[in-house]
């Protein structure tokens, strides 16, 4: 049985008005008290406990619970409860009011006036998983009504026993339910007026800020700043590990902010972590975004949030401008920040390349007037003053090409050329120009570096550009000596053509494809220019047989280091570790085998020096100890 209380007139003087009096005094006392605690609080929570605590007093019971409306949904969601001491909240919060099962809430919202259930384990319009979970016995619902709109229910019950609830009480709680709705109104347009106002003003500080770290990026752009320095003002600016990179994820630039720890660094690009799928998901899921947070992804190893920016040359996505969260969270005035970055970036990236570009085509210009003698001298050396190229300096030239002699067979750009050394080592000045069959690059000797030193570690710097070009299967190349001005330069080019021509002439498949001048020698005019199968058909008679047989490798070994010891027993011995007769046995041994005396005749040793360079050539020489370590010292020094 559930009872509704309907208020009806009575007579001027009767009894009724005497108890709506004392009703309406009892409920003003309350609100007093509610309206002075609305005075010093912006908490809902908190001003909801205060007007629970009051009309449990009004009503005379121990618990209190208060359901306000969400207007979305179209149901009552709990806020506060109160049983004595106790708050309820965390399992009213999870309650809600208002369901088709809720007839009890259904009556109140149709009359506006309070429902009373005595026996709330009997009565079919309360929900009974609600009952048994709170042991009801007996309950009264007060509405909360707000310009005729109830906006909230105030449930009251004795926990686990019974309570008579008069029409007294009814009529004390549906008054002050009505004047705390005016205030719970007022104080939850409040807190909504403050939350705008304090939003607005963090759009206006995030807009503030933004607009200063714009007008510091774009000041460093707009002075040719490089890439690393307005990277490392962004980190100081935002107070976060910055990082830029390519399309290939290559880490380009990385920035920290200062007193950040050691090491730190934006890794969501690099591997392990961007082969993960759920990193690779995050990023696909953004494809024309400027700006996005990812993570964190714990699986994946990625235990931070990260902003990513695509940074935009044109119609292609050059690379991504990638920033850490550290210390402090990310905010939507972050995101604006970052976009606006990103296009910096991109002007400034796009700005060097442009310069890098000019650059590039001016020392193209000079390299190719060098190299052909096709200018006046003075016109030449005056552009290489403008350039701040010294003609007196000392330098090498390599040239490379495609294996196939035909010209169009692949040549890589010289701008890629330049690029390659740039990055495989970025403190060596290089100038390289197409030229005919392929690209010819002047490279700067530095002042302490001693030229055959140069020689070799310029040929390991020169195989790695290369390597990243194209295959090594495609490519051949070779380094001059070191030469100086005009003149010196144009004798570099003349060497290194050569010797590309021997390796394009007799190197194999399984061949070397870089050779320096100083290793063929002068033997390189004569292989350049003769006829390929004659000289590669005297090498196969002069040593092919003992090429052929393991166990004459060593005569083939003593050969090589015979010749790199420029012909003296002494030094070959002392290479090789083994006494100067050895030396002169298996010498000897070779009389024997070709009939080449090479110690007294010097045609036999011209004839053995050109056989050695051609089977040199093809990759058919075993490697001498001395080879084997000057290689690893070479690949150091490179480095």
């Amino acid at each position: 049985m559930s009872i509704t209380l309907e208020r009806a007139p009575a007579p001027a003087g009767g009894a009724d008005e005497l108890v709506d009096g004392a009703c309406l005094r009892r409920a003003c006392a309350a609100f007093a008290r509610v309206a002075a605690a609305a005075d010093d609080t912006t908490d809902i929570d908190e001003l909801l406990h205060v007007v629970a605590r009051q009309v449990r007093d009004l009503v005379g019971v121990e618990r209190c619970s208060i359901h306000l409306r969400d207007d979305s949904a179209g149901i009552f969601r709990g806020c506060v409860g109160l049983a004595g001491a106790e708050d309820l909240a965390p399992d009213i919060k999870r309650s809600l009011a208002g369901v088709p099962a809720d007839g009890m809430t259904e009556e109140l919202l149709r009359t506006r006036r309070p429902v009373i259930v005595p026996s709330a384990q009997d009565d079919p319009r309360t929900v009974k998983s609600t009952v048994r979970f709170w042991k009801i016995r007996s309950m009264m619902a007060v509405p909360m009504i707000f310009e005729d709109e109830v906006i909230g229910v105030i449930f009251l019950d004795d926990v686990d026993r019974p309570h008579h609830f008069t029409e007294e009480d009814a009529e004390t709680a549906s008054l002050f339910g009505d004047l705390a709705a005016t205030v719970v109104m007022q104080a939850q347009r409040r807190v909504e007026l403050r939350a705008r106002v304090d939003s607005t003003e963090r759009q206006i500080r995030a807009l503030r800020r933004a607009t200063a770290v714009d007008e510091r990026l774009s000041d460093l752009v707009l002075e040719g700043r490089s890439l690393h320095e307005v990277l490392a003002a962004l980190a100081e600016v935002l107070g976060k590990p910055c990082a830029v990179f390519g399309a290939d994820r290559t880490r380009v630039a990385c920035a920290t902010p200062p007193g950040a720890d050691d090491g730190i660094a934006p890794r969501l690009l690099e591997r392990p972590y961007a082969d993960h799928p759920e990193v690779q998901q995050a990023l696909s899921a953004h494809p024309d975004s400027r700006a996005f947070v990812v993570g964190p992804l714990p699986a994946a190893g990625v235990l931070h949030r990260y902003v990513v920016a695509p940074i935009v040359l044109g119609d292609d996505t050059w690379g991504h401008l990638v920033v850490m969260e550290h210390k402090t969270r990310f905010t939507g005035g972050d995101l604006l920040m970052l976009r606006r970055a990103a296009t910096l970036i991109a002007l400034q990236v796009s700005t060097e390349r442009k310069a890098i570009e000019a650059e590039w085509n001016a020392g193209s210009s000079l390299v190719s007037e060098l190299l052909s003698g096709s200018s006046d001298d003075m016109v030449v050396r005056r552009r290489a003053d403008r350039l701040g190229v010294r003609l007196d300096a000392r330098r090498v030239v390599a040239f490379i090409a495609g294996r196939d002699p035909d010209p169009g067979s692949g040549v890589p750009d010289f701008r890629a050329v330049a690029a390659a050394f740039r990055r495989v080592a970025p403190g060596l000045v290089v100038h390289a120009a197409s030229v005919h069959g392929g690209v010819a690059a002047l490279i700067e000797v530095p002042g302490d570096v001693e030229d055959a030193t140069f020689v070799r570690a310029t040929k390991a710097t020169l195989a790695r550009a290369c390597g990243l070009l194209r295959p090594a299967s495609e490519l051949v190349a070779a380094v001059s000596s070191v030469r100086a001005d005009r003149d010196g330069y144009r004798e570099a080019y003349t060497e290194a053509r050569q010797v590309v021509e021997c390796l394009q002439r007799f190197a194999t498949d399984g061949g070397p494809s870089i050779l320096s001048a100083p290793e063929l020698g002068i033997a390189r005019l004569l292989l350049a220019t003769s006829d390929a199968r004659v000289v590669a058909r005297l090498a196969e008679q002069t040593f092919g047989t003992m090429l052929a047989d393991e166990t004459k490798a060593d005569l083939v070994t003593t050969l090589c280091v015979f010749f790199d010891c420029m012909a003296s027993v002494r030094q070959c011995a002392a290479q090789l570790g083994v006494h100067e007769n050895t030396i002169r046995y298996r010498l000897d041994r070779v009389e024997e085998l070709t009939g080449l005396a090479i110690c007294r005749d010097p045609e036999a040793l011209l004839q053995a020096r050109i056989a050695l360079l051609v089977l040199l050539l093809q990759g058919r020489l075993p490697a001498t100890p001395a080879a084997a370590a000057q290689a690893r010292e070479d690949l150091e020094v490179a480095a």
